[in-house]
């Protein structure tokens, strides 16, 4: 199970970590009183594109950071569908996959739930539109969203169970999509960043 994604700044952190720290490579996620999540996006490969989006495939490299440093956790792969109308991460575990489908413009979410989904927010717009969009998402998700032309109607996020990651496509490019053989094998995959703390189990 991965930890959610994201890092705190550490002003008495030593030099050398302190260098460490600011890498412009990390993205944080969500921040807790024992520090914040945060991760390193090492790949991300587009394996399927449709007229709804493009299904990625990533590995990501993830971080616990506090006031005693910045903590390696694991690397992880794992997928992400960038779509304007349907933005969502994807994990396989022990058998399962699960989609967590992004609401960027939530109605019916507390700001405590929306906070606690930073890793997803931060994740996403990372790998879909860049490092910096990853950022702001964590800041002012509806207001990326609209910047970058998102049209979603879902009131709240929701994890789905699939059968398989090529659910997530469209149903008239799933065959294609198998045909092609876009979906490459890949190890076992652990949850996205704070699914713990969301139905995934």
């Amino acid at each position: 199970m991965l930890r959610p994604l994201v890092a705190l700044a550490l002003v008495l952190a030593p030099p050398a970590f302190a260098q460490a720290y600011d890498s412009p490579e990390i993205i944080r996620g969500l921040c807790r009183p024992d520090g914040c999540d945060e991760f390193a996006i090492l790949a991300a490969s587009p394996l399927t594109r449709t007229g709804e989006g493009t299904l990625m495939q990533t590995r990501v490299k993830t971080f616990h950071a506090s006031s005693s440093g910045r903590r390696e956790l694991r690397e992880e792969n794992g997928y992400v569908y960038c779509s304007q109308t349907k933005p969502a991460i994807v994990a396989e575990k022990n058998g399962r996959t699960m989609a967590f489908y992004l609401a960027p413009y939530s109605t019916q979410e507390s700001r405590e739930t929306i906070r606690q989904n930073a890793n997803f927010h931060a994740l996403y717009f990372s790998i879909c539109h860049g490092l910096e969009a990853g950022r702001a998402a964590v800041r002012n998700l509806p207001g990326v969203a609209q910047e970058l032309g998102y049209r979603v109607a879902l009131p709240q996020s929701q994890s789905v169970a699939l059968n398989r990651v090529e659910d997530i496509l469209p149903p008239e490019s799933r065959h294609s999509a198998e045909a092609r053989h876009d979906l490459r094998p890949v190890p076992p995959v652990s949850m996205p960043p704070g699914a713990a703390r969301r139905d995934w189990a």
